[in-house]
């Protein structure tokens, strides 16, 4: 896909690491081109360098099918592209020399069914003398140069030297085209009036645009191209023509800002993953994108590549979502191996995503790598049923209540809500992919109407604190249906933790217990040493907690015998300028066989902490009761980054593994996946929302029975650590 002349044939413009777009022309049904050119981009007042990668193309264009013939005797046929009603080559090469290698100098020819043979001269380097650049103008920090467009505006470059010096003719164009909508500013000259092309003994240096034409927030790009053609024949073909060239092209882009204004550059938020696809099978990328207002995303461009190349719509290939953002890859074949990347621009600028990699899998049909759990619960309790069953390509799944489907539960987890009579029984799921159905094994879900329901009796934190650092713990008191006052004991051990093998410990915890239900909060309760109160060992023996070492320890406790429901917070620090590490607990004190289904409970615990890379946090909590429950814990990092938190040095990609009591892994979520049945239980129980689902927040939707559980948050491998917000909520 070549770039002369414009007015004769469809032209391309490829730019790595900017954008490629194609540009609307008259195509001539007997055009055959074939050229090489040099590739520049210009991104500020320094001028034009060449493209990263892609400083050097070849392209071939006919307007039927032909084989194209090169100078050594090899030949290749021209692939024909729907979207450009054409057939054609062209591929980009980092050097000279590795074009030259792949093209090499002399005569090409091109043979087809109903066309002479025509020969394209190639025979020596005939580069135009000078590489196009802009002279003055102001570039944003993002690579655009701006222009106000309540202005008219001059866009000017340098002399043309060797204009029509060398080879049968000498030819400009230049373009300003809109990315996000239909526009454009054109003009183009060449030494011969052929194609319809104005004759111009002079090369165009500028180009102007009108007050009015562009518009204040958007982003345009523009191109400069000054070519030497070697070969110029208007007369073998009838109504067409035959044309070799070597060009020098620049591209740049423009960002239309109306006097003071400036708009953000877009954020990627999620990268691009690596992804396993099978033959036949279907692949999509996705990546979590923010601009500056949702407004924005219409002003918003995206190309995606492969290896390399621009990725096209052609017919069913490829497939954009509906944001642009993702790519899905269709009946994936081996040439489909490589790797995949997205360049966003607007007027802020232009932003590339990292590479992933598509690699090809052995298709293996599916295997219950997590069978379901038979559960029991109060009636009225929500619970989950979930499976994992790793097959390529991945399985869908459909869950069976007594044998029979249940309709549009079609996922690998099963969510029930306000459990019931009719939803008591025997479940299994069947998961089928292309190369084979397997069934689970059968759950039971059993409803007990007990006043001794599955409930969160222990929360506790633990992580290191370096020097000043306060670590705030929150949970809430209270629940539905409940009423009265709870008796609570909050812990912060430090020293105490020393048996336990904790090296090195905070030394000297100090701890407040706050009110955050009204406003200012209130400080309900302070602790620096315990002291060994007769009230604090009979409040840790009656919970079940771990002793202190000495009643002269420098932990931290706080018991309270009758707390009211609310909303409360937890700060521990250390009382000098220690560091270590340190467990903030939570225990519901009610006494054993007083709980009733009316007992205010702990309903959740969160604690919002920087993990540095190579550390975790470890969120602790106890099931008590003779039911399960169902909990919603989420490591939500990357969203806040975002509006309303705009929190610096957010983790960019927490990890979130689930222990039982004997410290087997049960559960475990890198990226939640937007997952519906979490939206629809965080919305339920008052979580802030995640809006994107495409982020790598981390969160499990999970049935437990009665025992203990730790929860650890790190970042994920080969991700920096960063801060994090880590929740355990009760879900009802």
């Amino acid at each position: 896909m070549s770039s002369y002349p414009r007015k004769c044939i469809r032209f391309s413009i490829a730019i790595v690491g900017l954008l490629t777009v194609v540009a609307p022309a008259v195509f001539a049904q007997n055009f055959y081109f074939i050229g090489k050119a040099q590739r520049y981009i210009q991104t500020s007042g320094a001028g034009a360098v060449a493209e990263p990668n892609r400083a050097f193309t070849f392209s071939a264009t006919a307007g039927t099918a032909v084989t194209l013939t090169l100078p050594s005797g090899g030949t290749q046929p021209l692939v024909f592209t729907p979207g450009d009603d054409e057939y054609s080559i062209e591929q980009a090469f980092a050097t000279k020399a590795a074009l030259d290698a792949a093209y090499p100098s002399g005569t090409y020819r091109m043979t087809g069914a109903g066309i002479p043979a025509l020969t394209f001269n190639l025979t020596a380097d005939a580069y135009p003398v000078t590489t196009p650049q802009i002279t003055g103008g102001t570039w944003n920090a993002g690579g655009l140069l701006v222009v106000d467009p309540t202005q008219a505006t001059t866009i000017t470059f340098h002399t043309f030297a060797g204009y029509a010096s060398s080879g049968v003719a000498g030819h400009i164009a230049t373009e300003i085209r809109g990315l996000t909508e239909n526009f454009s500013i054109d003009n183009e000259v060449a030494t011969q009036a052929v194609f319809g092309l104005t004759l111009a003994a002079t090369p165009i240096t500028t180009i102007t645009i009108p007050a009015g034409r562009l518009t204040s927030g958007r982003a345009y790009e523009a191109s400069v191209q000054f070519d030497t053609l070697t070969t110029l024949d208007a007369t073998s073909v009838p109504g067409g023509g035959v044309v070799a060239l070597f060009g020098k092209e620049l591209r740049f882009l423009v960002a239309a800002q109306a006097g003071n204004t400036t708009t953000p550059p877009p954020v990627i938020v999620n990268q691009p993953a690596n992804q396993t696809g099978v033959l036949g099978g279907t692949v999509s990328f996705s990546l979590g994108v923010t601009v500056g207002g949702s407004n924005q995303f219409n002003n918003l461009a995206t190309r995606w590549f492969f290896n390399g190349q621009e990725i096209r719509l052609d017919g069913g290939k490829y497939r954009f979502s509906t944001n642009g953002f993702g790519l899905t890859v269709n009946n994936v074949t081996a040439a489909d191996a490589g790797t995949y990347f997205v360049t966003l621009i607007n007027a802020g600028g232009i932003v590339t995503s990292a590479t992933a990699t598509l690699t090809l899998g052995t298709a293996t049909g599916p295997t219950f790598a997590r069978q379901p759990v038979s559960q029991t619960v109060t009636p009225g309790s929500s619970v989950v049923f979930s499976v994992a069953a790793p097959a390529v390509p991945a399985p869908t799944f459909q869950w069976r209540l007594n044998g029979a489907d249940l309709p549009n539960q079609t996922g690998p987890s099963l969510l029930l809500v306000n459990a019931g009579g009719v939803n008591a029984g025997t479940y299994t799921v069947v998961a089928t992919n292309s190369v084979g159905t397997t069934t689970s094994a059968a759950a039971t879900l059993t409803l007990n109407a007990t006043n001794d329901p599955g409930r969160l009796v222990n929360l506790s934190i633990l992580t290191p604190l370096v020097a000043g650092e306060t670590m705030t713990m929150g949970t809430v008191l209270g629940g539905g249906g409940t009423s009265g006052a709870k008796p609570l004991l909050a812990r912060a051990a430090g020293p105490s933790l020393s048996p336990l093998g904790v090296s090195p410990f905070l030394p000297d915890p100090t701890m407040a217990l706050v009110s955050t239900s009204v406003s200012p909060a209130v400080t309900v309760a302070a602790n620096n040493d315990w002291s060994g109160t007769a009230a604090l060992s009979a409040a840790f023996t009656s919970v079940g907690a771990f002793a202190y070492i000495a009643p002269t320890s420098r932990d931290a406790a706080i018991f309270q015998p009758a707390l009211a429901p609310g909303n409360y917070t937890v700060q521990v620090s250390d009382a000098g300028a220690g560091t270590g590490t340190v467990i903030a607990e939570l225990y519901d004190a009610t006494p054993n066989g007083t709980f009733t289904n009316a007992t205010p409970r702990l309903i959740n615990v969160s604690v919002l902490k920087a993990i540095a890379t190579g550390t975790s946090l470890t969120a602790g909590f106890y099931v008590g009761g003779t039911t399960s429950k169902t909990v919603l814990i989420r490591a939500v990092g990357p969203t806040l980054g975002l509006a309303p938190f705009n929190i610096d040095g957010a983790m960019a990609d927490p990890q979130l593994t689930l222990f039982n009591g004997n410290q087997v892994v049960i559960a475990a979520n890198n990226d939640w996946g937007g997952s519906q049945q979490i939206v629809n239980t965080a919305n339920r129980i008052g979580a802030f929302a995640v809006a994107n689902g495409a982020s790598r927040d981390a969160m499990l939707l999970i049935t437990l029975e009665p025992g203990s559980y730790t929860a650890n948050v790190s970042p994920a491998a080969a991700t920096a650590g960063g801060t994090a917000i880590v929740e355990v909520y009760e879900v009802p």
